[in-house]
């Protein structure tokens, strides 16, 4: 494939039923297919200065930098971002059949060591080696819930996040059409 950024860090690929890779840059994240369709998701301001790839419209709010993070996918369209400082964001796969439309970055669920690998292990665990600090063995578990419909006034539009004292973090989540319908929680446990 041309016209790569030249801030490329690495690849991941992904489930025979989306195909394609996910490519790990300083700035973007972003997808390609097997017919080199790209879509790319800006994390910071910088995206569009270092690549030529379109890509769905910055965040405001987010300047994130990617540069020593590490992915690992937790089911066949939802991958975390684990950044240098430990901090870890899902990122949704939105697509239609085979056709990716989108990628989704959610706030951070938790923090965890400096990663140096990261790797997807059986039954939901995902195992964050580091050569700086230890590693940790995560269990990602991920519930629908079906939210009341006097809940769901309360809540604000923005997906938020919440962290006890056990490490557990709940995130609210909305339907493309704005309803706040389903509460998706992924918890993440030392």
């Amino acid at each position: 494939m041309d016209n790569l950024p030249y801030d490329c860090l690495s690849l991941l690929p992904c489930a025979q039923s989306i195909g394609g890779v996910v490519i790990l840059t300083t700035n973007s994240l972003i997808y390609v297919d097997q017919a080199a369709r790209r879509v790319s998701l800006p994390v910071n301001g910088w995206s569009a200065r270092v690549s030529d790839i379109p890509s769905l419209p910055l965040d405001k709010d987010l300047d994130l930098v990617l540069e020593g993070s590490r992915l690992v996918f937790v089911d066949e369209k939802t991958f975390f971002v684990v950044r240098k400082d430990g901090m870890v964001h899902p990122i949704e796969i939105i697509s239609d059949g085979r056709t990716v439309s989108k990628l989704i970055l959610s706030p951070a669920l938790a923090q965890t060591t400096i990663p140096t690998v990261t790797r997807q292990l059986d039954r939901g665990m995902l195992f964050v080696g580091s050569t700086v600090g230890p590693s940790v063995l995560l269990r990602a578990v991920r519930v629908e819930e079906e939210v009341e419909d006097g809940e769901a006034d309360d809540m604000s539009a923005a997906p938020t996040a919440v962290v006890d004292t056990k490490n557990v973090m709940d995130i609210d989540d909305f339907d493309d059409d704005g309803e706040r319908t389903w509460e998706r929680v992924w918890t993440a446990d030392h």
